[in-house]
């Protein structure tokens, strides 16, 4: 903790300070008697000296703490800590911004100090020793200890590092931790990952956060060494990695999934490249390494830009490589050695994913760092956090005041709010099949509720469900599948919201994901993930009426207001179907994008707008020509956004960012971004309060007043 030797000088105090202070004379603060109008007697004066001599020495030491809003290099040093305990993911800049005052925050919960955002003295203690100081706070307010189900530990346990490394990488971090469980995001579990991958249990990215995949990962080797399966790291479940013999991870001809793309691959695996647009982890390494051998001098994003390749195409060159910019087997050996050193070239512009696109203006480059405070006059405003027994995919306002948040088979249930935040109903998503006709399932059925839809005026709303749960169930689908595989259909419920009943349960394809209805509430569609297909529901009489083949990881639906064409992104693909509702033709829009996602369509019908999750990007269609009119970035793995009911705005989740981006649709200008709780995932709208409700798949939703 080194580069923090910086702050010692400029941190002592772990007080707020008021941007505006009164102005009271110093001496009054120790002496008040001295604040009169008459004269002093001789045994005053000593004191008077050594009051004067007391200010004098305080200001040779600041006692300001670093906060919002500050700039230099102390702040810098603070960024670059924060960034190597993974607590912080923006660039380094120097300027003290939300970014950076969220991370602080993050840390500062996690340690149990005061998270008002602000480095102190206390904040700065700990971030040098990486220690924990217990406080009311945290007692009052963390989830209690928890024990492993495998171990009578507490959650004080230490991770004991294994002597084996990877890559040259330690697999595991000495500082002890708490229990790793999904969504916690540190060293620990970035230790955890690589110790899970050579044991051939995890194949995913090395990200630091304990998401879906790395808990499935730590399941699977929980059931094979006999313990608990319940998804948690404590210290038998770390113990039993750190003995399971390394196992080769077969590299995949494809990528295993599309949402495991370029941007996830790097130095861990030699077979794979690193080449520009990556963004992760071993770019950051890469920076460094390139850094330290004189061949790069620009900041340390983890974003793969112009600079980064120029500084590869310079070490190749130097090296008698293939000059190409792409960090190969060949490249990443040579980088293990010391090659000589180029001559610096001056750097015009930083090498930054914020400023390194040519589709990126320079006016929307200054929006997404943080060079500058943002304007208050476009700030979204924090209104009110929603915890309990959740994990929201999604969130979608009913129109009339009802917010449905689906909770997968975490939770098998889907909450129900209302205006005023509170909680309406918690709806089971257990069902008698055999009840709404489908008489070869019989007995009851869980599902894990995805997303909703609602019909025009708020009646019903429409959930599918990732999987059912029960006899005649056997073949489970999963992110990564494909027809052939004949994974179980599964269904779609119709939920009344007068009575919050389930009323039907209609059958539709495998893995469904994206629901829409039509705006004349006669066609529900239903986009099938592992059968790649759409079910086309008779929303009248309750039934699939069609299947409409569309390609890899059909995901987002948004229908025109006329009820005529439907839009569906296919993930899987550059591209987006158009699928005429009165006859189920299918045309195409071809190569909008990288993976895109999610769908809106403005009011007009004039333009479509998609998140393109293969390239951080939100893309801007023109439907008249069917051409894309701009790109920008928001984040990194855009996932879900809506639109404002006047089209003016979107609000754009970024999962792997932990932000939500306000998007000006004229122009695509990124108007500000806030930081949320890990893994945005859904996202809503509510026109007469102007309210944004973001679903956090980590446990959570959060409201934002615009």
């Amino acid at each position: 903790m080194d580069k923090l030797a910086a702050l010692n000088l400029a941190v002592t105090g772990e007080t707020s300070v008021n941007p505006q202070p009164e102005i009271t004379p110093s001496y009054s603060l120790f002496f008040p008697e001295l604040d009169r109008k008459k004269p002093l007697s001789g045994a005053w004066i000593p004191f008077l000296f050594f009051t004067i001599a007391l200010f004098i020495i305080s200001l040779a030491s600041p006692v300001l703490a670093l906060r919002k809003g500050e700039r230099g290099s102390d702040v810098t040093a603070l960024q670059k800590t924060l960034q190597e305990n993974g607590y912080f993911n923006g660039p380094v800049t120097g300027y003290y911004g939300p970014l950076t005052e969220a991370a602080v925050k993050k840390f500062q919960q996690s340690k149990g100090l005061n998270a008002d955002g602000i480095v102190g003295s206390k904040t700065k203690t700990v971030l040098q020793s990486g220690s924990s100081i217990p406080s009311r706070e945290s007692i009052n307010n963390d989830p209690k200890p928890t024990l492993d189900s495998n171990s009578s530990t507490p959650t004080s346990s230490q991770f004991t590092p294994p002597t084996t490394a990877v890559n040259n990488e330690p697999l595991a971090s000495p500082k002890p931790t708490f229990l790793l469980k999904r969504g916690d995001r540190n060293s620990q579990v970035t230790s955890l990952q690589k110790n899970l991958q050579l044991s051939g249990y995890f194949n995913g990215p090395i990200t630091g956060y304990y998401g879906s995949a790395t808990q499935e990962a730590v399941m699977k080797l929980q059931k094979a060494r006999g313990l608990n399966p319940d998804g948690i790291a404590g210290p038998k479940t770390r113990a039993a990695i750190e003995s399971s013999p390394a196992t080769p991870i077969p590299t995949p001809l494809t990528p295993p999934s599309p949402m495991v793309t370029d941007d996830r691959l790097g130095l861990g695996n030699p077979s794979l490249v690193l080449k520009r647009g990556t963004r992760n982890a071993d770019v950051t390494a890469l920076q460094k390494k390139l850094q330290s051998q004189g061949y790069f001098d620009g900041p340390i994003t983890g974003y793969y830009g112009s600079l980064t390749e120029a500084a590869v195409i310079k070490f190749q060159e130097a090296n008698g490589l293939i000059a190409d910019g792409i960090v190969d087997s060949k490249t990443q050996t040579a980088l293990e050695f010391r090659p000589i050193k180029p001559t610096p070239s001056p750097v015009e512009t930083p090498d930054s994913v914020f400023n390194e696109d040519s589709f990126i203006n320079e006016e929307n480059k200054e929006d997404n760092s943080e060079e500058k405070p943002p304007s208050p006059a476009t700030e979204m405003t924090l209104k009110k956090t929603i915890s309990g027994k959740i994990s929201p995919k999604s969130i979608v306002h009913s129109g009339t005041g009802l917010f449905f948040a689906q909770n997968m088979m975490y939770s098998h249930s889907i909450t129900v709010y209302n205006r005023d935040y509170n909680l309406v109903k918690t709806l089971s998503d257990t069902v008698n099949l055999s009840k709404y006709g489908h008489t070869k399932f019989k007995g009851t059925y869980k599902g894990a509720p995805v997303e909703a839809a609602f019909s025009d005026n708020g009646q019903y709303a429409w959930i599918s469900n990732y999987q059912m749960y029960g006899p005649g169930f056997n073949n489970p689908g999963d992110d990564k599948c494909d027809p052939s595989q004949k994974k179980d259909n599964s269904f779609l419920y119709r939920v009344n919201t007068e009575t919050m009943d389930i009323e039907e349960a209609i059958q539709v394809g495998s893995v469904p994901k994206f629901v829409a209805t039509s705006p004349d509430n006669q066609l529900v569609l239903v986009s099938n993930w592992c059968s790649w297909d759409l079910s086309v529901v008779d929303a009248q009489e309750n039934k699939e009426i069609r299947r409409i083949k569309l390609g890899r990881y059909p995901r987002g639906i948004v229908v025109d207001s006329d009820s005529e064409k439907a839009y569906v992104a296919v993930m899987g693909s550059y591209d987006i179907a158009t699928v005429n509702l009165n006859n189920f033709s299918v045309e195409w829009l071809k190569n909008i994008g990288e993976a895109p996602r999610h769908l809106n369509l403005d009011p007009s019908g004039q333009y479509l707008y998609s998140t393109l999750n293969g390239e951080d990007r939100v893309a801007k269609i023109d439907l008249s020509t069917g051409k894309v009119l701009k790109r920008v970035f928001t984040g990194q793995a855009p996932r879900s956004m809506v639109i404002s009911d006047d089209g003016e705005r979107l609000y754009v989740v970024n999962y792997n960012s932990n932000t939500v981006s306000k998007v000006r649709t004229s122009d695509m200008k990124v108007l500000q971004t806030v930081n949320v709780n890990a893994n945005p995932i859904g996202i809503t709208y509510d026109p007469q309060t102007r309210q944004v409700w973001v679903a956090c798949y980590s446990g959570s939703i959060m409201v934002f007043q615009d």
